[in-house]
């Protein structure tokens, strides 16, 4: 009887081995460290979700789409900016374990202005959560504390100066991927440019196949002599596949006073799929620099530095006339002749 308890006590303790090894490979397989400082994951391919909560701020959804990232459901994310999220939670390293009499006020300090790090890997829960607090004094690094965990540390990335916080902290429109057009040509089924104080510059761009045509909005403007030049329509379209902007300007007290004047330009994108998007131009150095001009026609609005971009989502951007000047063009100019090579 004695050997059977005996062996009954073995076999519980194979099993209870077993399945803690078990456990402990999927957690490996997950990325998971089981140690209070295993903030870190083996591949960002391993996340499909990051929410990052501030204490006095909306959390911020990042949602894997490919290798891409989408922010809340429906704006694309700075690959440029968003690295830098994604290089900790790769290569942050503990720096040192904070003094144990230190630890009251670290962990005081994350549970008043903390930030709290989920990371999802597909499941309805996250499988690791992790706090950030202040960085330390000196900023050489940044405190931190595992979920579930009262042990802080101070992490840092090696061979990089500085705190890791401010990587958390941005304001969501720093996330933002500042390429507002993305419009790959065999997606398009027209671009509707209008001057409303230029109308004979006005004009749609509509496919037909794989080609696309050029008429004007107005039915009274006669087509010029020469044919399209067919080689500047296809680079025109083309160009809305990729072209950037300075930055999105959010919230800012002049937003009103810019949209209350009338757009120069507007430009509608309308896609295969149905959908439209609407972008109204604004003269930069008018408004910002108060040149005393006011401009009207697409002459004048290529002569500015920089132009105000409004979405009908709300956005407000600003961009460089040498980044999006192509963009201004009028009707007759797409009937240039080609130029002449030179014969040698």
């Amino acid at each position: 009887m004695k050997r059977l308890i005996w062996l009954v006590i073995v076999l519980l303790g194979v099993s209870a081995a077993a399945y803690f090894l078990i456990k402990q490979n999927e957690a490996k397989k997950k990325g998971i460290v089981t140690a209070d400082r295993g903030f870190t994951v083996e591949k960002i391919e391993d996340i499909k979700k990051i929410v990052i909560k501030h204490k006095k701020l909306q959390p911020m959804i990042f949602t894997r789409e490919g290798k891409s990232w989408k922010m809340d459901g429906k704006f694309d994310v700075d690959p440029g900016v968003f690295v830098n999220i994604e290089k900790v939670l790769l290569n942050m390293r503990l720096q040192y374990i904070p003094p144990a009499a230190s630890t009251k006020n670290i962990l005081e300090s994350i549970s008043k202005n903390g930030i709290q790090v989920d990371l999802y890997d597909g499941d309805d829960e996250p499988f690791k959560i992790f706090h950030i607090g202040s960085d330390t004094q000196k900023g050489e690094g940044t405190y931190m504390v595992m979920g579930g965990s009262t042990q802080p540390y101070v992490m840092h990335l090696p061979g990089m100066s500085g705190g890791l916080r401010s990587r958390f902290e941005q304001p969501a429109k720093n996330y933002r991927d500042k390429f507002l057009y993305k419009f790959p040509a065999d997606k398009l089924a027209s671009i509707k440019v209008e001057y409303p104080m230029d109308n004979f510059s006005s004009f749609i761009i509509q496919a037909n196949g794989e080609n696309f045509e050029i008429a004007p909005l107005l039915d009274l403007v006669k087509k010029p002599i020469n044919p399209v030049n067919q080689k500047m329509l296809e680079d025109y379209v083309d160009q809305f596949e990729m072209m950037g902007t300075e930055g999105l300007l959010s919230n800012i007290p002049e937003k009103d006073s810019i949209l209350n004047e009338s757009p120069v330009c507007t430009f509608t994108f309308t896609q295969k799929d149905g959908s439209v998007t609407i972008h109204e131009i604004y003269p930069y150095d008018d408004i910002v620099e108060q040149t005393g001009k006011i401009t009207r026609t697409k002459q004048e609005l290529n002569k500015q530095n920089r132009v105000f971009i409004h979405n009908n989502e709300g956005d407000l951007y600003t961009a460089q006339s040498r980044v999006v000047g192509g963009m201004f063009k009028g009707y007759e100019d797409f009937f240039a002749a080609p130029k002449m090579q030179k014969m040698y």
